[in-house]
């Protein structure tokens, strides 16, 4: 199988390959485990515990405010859902399969590990992102609704 999916800056290896008396072998290198989502199936909503990150390995999803304002349409080797764990709060949009999807979901520990090794100047400037992230959102938001308004005026 397919064991490397492609990701913007490179690979994102969930497993390794390992050699032992029985042969090759595919050890998991991050504690994972793939889900299937039809067209239009909710992975997460607003609001709801952001506890795993998702990497997504084949179809489309959709990135959603909270007034359904399409912030995101999101493909193979993209992860998503790690906004919430960053900055250390509830899930901030919604997100939904755009088409019928295969997605890795990633047990937040092994990531936790990684910014725990990591540079204390590169936790800072991942968490002031994720931050303007959801700033941007709520932004975009805002003004989607007050174009909305005065197009009802028209």
């Amino acid at each position: 199988g397919d064991f490397t999916l492609k990701g913007l800056d490179g690979n994102w290896e969930l497993f390794e390959v390992e050699s032992g008396q029985w042969g090759e072998i595919a050890l998991p290198k991050f504690k994972h485990k793939q889900l299937k989502f039809n067209e239009g199936d909710l992975i997460y909503s607003v609001g709801d515990e952001a506890k795993n990150v998702y990497l997504i390995h084949s179809g489309h999803i959709s990135i959603r405010s909270k007034n359904g304002l399409e912030l995101g349409n999101l493909g193979p080797g993209e992860i998503f859902g790690e906004v919430g764990r960053v900055i250390n709060s509830p899930r901030t949009v919604t997100a939904k399969a755009k088409t019928d999807c295969v997605v890795y979901e990633i047990d937040w520990g092994n990531l936790q590990k990684k910014l725990d090794e990591a540079d204390p100047v590169l936790v800072a400037i991942t968490r002031g992102l994720s931050l303007r992230i959801g700033d941007a959102n709520e932004l975009a938001e805002k003004l989607w609704l007050e174009l909305s308004v005065y197009k009802s005026l028209e």
